[in-house]
This record gives C-alpha cells, sequence and structure tokens, in this order.
C-alpha cells in the first residue's frame, strides 16, 4: 500500500458525513481535471508535443473515470438492500479498478505513439515553447495542492474510490514536472541543434507511459482484492485478535477466522465457542460487546458470530488453561479447527 494510504488513519464520523465528504472530493477533482485537460490538450496539439497531448488524454480520461466514480459512489453509500444484503460497498471497489484501467490505457497510447516517432514511422516536430513549460509548472502546483486535500479526505471517508482519485491526482504532480523537465531539455537541444532533440519529447512521453501502468496497477490491485474478497491486512488481523483477546475470560475459544473488505465496510465472522452452561441471550450480548470493541478500533467492521457450545477436546483444553479463551488464528484453512470440534461434539453426542 502506498505511504499516502487511507489506512493510515481514520477520523469517525457518521455514514451521512461520509457520504457528503466522498462526493465533495469527486466533484474537486472532476471540476481540476476538466479545466486542465483542457488546457493540456490544446498546448499538446497547438505545440505538436506527444508528452503533454498524452498527458492531455490522460487527464480526460481521468475526468471521464472521475464522472463514473463520482456515480458508483454514490451507489456505493447507499444502505443494504434485498438484492445487496451486504451492501453496495464493492460498487466502490469498482469505481478503484475502472480508473486504474484508464490510467494504464493512457500509458499504453503515449508509448505506443513515442514507439512510432521513434522507430521513424510517424513524423517529429515537436515546439516546446516558453509558455508550455510554464503551463506546466502551474498544472504542477495545482495538483499538488488539489491532491493534498482530496487524500485527506480519502483517509477521513477510508473510500478506495476517493483514495483512487487522489493518487491519481497526485500521481500528476511528478507528471506535470517530469515532462517540465523534458520540454526544458527538448528546448535547449532544439536551440543547440542536437540531431536527437527531435526525439526526446518522445523519450519524456515513454517514461511518462511507464510510469502510467505502474500507478494504473497500484490502484487496481487494492479494488480488485476487495472483489475477489482478499482478508483484511495482517497488521489488521493483528489488532482483530487483540480485540478479541480482550474479552478472553468470557469464551472458550474463537476460530475459523474470516475477513475481507467491501469498500469502506470491513466483514468479519467467527466462531464464539462459549462454555456450554452461558445462556444464548448472554452470548448474544457478549458478541454485541466484541464487534463495539472491533468497530472503535477498525472502523466500518460488521461481525457475524457463528455461536457455538464447548465439547470435548475444546473443553478439556479450556479447564487446561483454567477457564482462560484463546483465539486460534486461521492458518492455510480457516475452517481447520472447526472439522476438529465437530468431530468432538459428535462423539460427546454418542
Amino acid at each position: 500500500m502506498p505511504r499516502d494510504s487511507p489506512e493510515d488513519r481514520f477520523v469517525s464520523e457518521r455514514p451521512a458525513s461520509l457520504e457528503t465528504l466522498r462526493r465533495r472530493a469527486v466533484i474537486v477533482c472532476i471540476a481540476t481535471t476538466l479545466t486542465i485537460a483542457v488546457i493540456e490538450l490544446v498546448i499538446g496539439v497547438l505545440f505538436r508535443l506527444i508528452s503533454i497531448t498524452a498527458e492531455g488524454l490522460h487527464t480526460t480520461a481521468d475526468l471521464i473515470d472521475s464522472l463514473i466514480a463520482f456515480a458508483l459512489v454514490a451507489i456505493a453509500a447507499r444502505p443494504a438492500d434485498r438484492d445487496h444484503p451486504y451492501g453496495h460497498g464493492k460498487f466502490d471497489s469498482l469505481a478503484a479498478i475502472i480508473e486504474g484501467s484508464f490510467v494504464a490505457a493512457s500509458g499504453l497510447w503515449a508509448i505506443g505513439k513515442s514507439a512510432l516517432v521513434l522507430l521513424g514511422q510517424s513524423p517529429a516536430d515537436p515546439r516546446p515553447e516558453n509558455v508550455t513549460i510554464v503551463a506546466m509548472l502551474a498544472a504542477a502546483v495545482v495538483y499538488a495542492v488539489v491532491s493534498t486535500y482530496v487524500i485527506r479526505l480519502s483517509r477521513r471517508t477510508r473510500s478506495p474510490a476517493v483514495f483512487a482519485e487522489a493518487m491519481h491526482l497526485r500521481t500528476h504532480v511528478w507528471i506535470t514536472v517530469g515532462l517540465m523537465a523534458g520540454l526544458g531539455l527538448s528546448r535547449y537541444g532544439l536551440r543547440e541543434g542536437w540531431s536527437f532533440a527531435n526525439r526526446i519529447d518522445a523519450l519524456t512521453a515513454i517514461i511518462l507511459g511507464t510510469y502510467l501502468l505502474t500507478v494504473g496497477y497500484r490502484i487496481i490491485a487494492p479494488g480488485f482484492g476487495q472483489l475477489m474478497d482478499l482478508a483484511l491486512p495482517e497488521d489488521e488481523h493483528r489488532q482483530l485478535q487483540a480485540c478479541l483477546e480482550q474479552f478472553r475470560d468470557e469464551f472458550v475459544e474463537v476460530h475459523a477466522i474470516r475477513t475481507r473488505r467491501a469498500g469502506t465496510e470491513r466483514h468479519v465472522d467467527i466462531h464464539l465457542v462459549v462454555a456450554a452452561d452461558m445462556t444464548v441471550d448472554a452470548a448474544h450480548q457478549l458478541s454485541h460487546r466484541i464487534e463495539e470493541r472491533l468497530v472503535a478500533a477498525l472502523p466500518g467492521t460488521r461481525l457475524l458470530a457463528h455461536i457455538e457450545p464447548a465439547v470435548g477436546a475444546a473443553l478439556a483444553d479450556y479447564e487446561a488453561r483454567q477457564r482462560v479463551g484463546v483465539v486460534i488464528a486461521p492458518q492455510t484453512d480457516p475452517f481447520e479447527r472447526e472439522k476438529t470440534h465437530h468431530a468432538n461434539e459428535r462423539a460427546h453426542q454418542h
């Protein structure tokens, strides 16, 4: 996960407030990309600069996927319903995948167009005037300010789509700085009569395209992982286990732990083994208190607890530990302990 990840911290707020922040973040991104895309495309076409045109197309793609993200974020904020009993969080993940795909496509275009120039299949006649360099400097400043603001919003909302928007804008800072340097070198080379000066712009565009492919992957990977129900990261699993262990005096053991993420929500399933003489109501209240503790440590967590009575080896181990519960972290098979537990339960019944 990149340094400016929305996993860094979280400010707990009401769902309605989070939805407002997500919408605000996307609207800011749309306004920024629309303005800069027009400027870049006009400059790129007028001065025959592949690198600036590629960045203009990249920014235009940003605009399109920002509009898509705006719609999908609105859907993701909807509560669970009959057709989506687990909520609409994965629409947020889908928005990140779409945005990352647009970034990667822009990179492929830049590499392909530049390759034609370098191979002599397309004419090279760049005109890197001072106005193009100034425009890139201004764009870098705007991107730096706006991306910093949106990154802060992504930390507060924990939205993959907002994070994708923020990181996408942040990449433009380095892209425009690199383009500005390439334009300056190209201008100097043309003035000095370098034989390869008219290909510097194409080389810069190839570097830009490679970078965009990398960024596209970084944006797509987390969203794709959520759609594939990838487990929560190790540090969050450690926090989960720490929360469960705070209740060791009230349960026999916890096993069959499964986790996944959907947009801004975490889903945690556990099998909660309790003493056979614990009432259903007491076990139910215990699961609620565990969920409250999990939400405090990992906001947006939804817990599903399957209550089981302790029998056989699980009960014997519990007594040997002087009635102190244990949390069994999943290894290769989260239900490995569950199989043993049910075997002991059947033996106990016979």
